[in-house]
């Protein structure tokens, strides 16, 4: 084998290792971008949740307010 040919191989291992640390990063990214996904899709639930909790308890604010309004009304004609 002739210098040129080895040299050569070895231009063609160190392109090889290059490529498979390539393809290792891009499989942990890929990894990565869907754990995000799932954490993102996960916030978005909460966040709905929440969304919902706070329509809850601000319907639930209102009616206690009506209610206050109504035995204050109340107690304003006894007196």
């Amino acid at each position: 084998m002739s210098t040129l040919d080895a040299e050569g191989l070895g231009k063609f291992a160190r392109l090889e290792e290059r490529i498979a640390k390539l393809l290792e990063v891009y499989e942990a990214v890929l990894a990565e971008n869907a754990a995000l996904k799932d954490a993102i899709a996960a916030k978005n639930s909460e966040m709905e949740e929440l969304r919902e909790r706070a329509a809850r308890l601000d319907r639930e604010k209102g009616a206690v307010k009506e209610k206050v309004e109504l035995l204050l009304t109340r107690l304003d004609g006894m007196v």
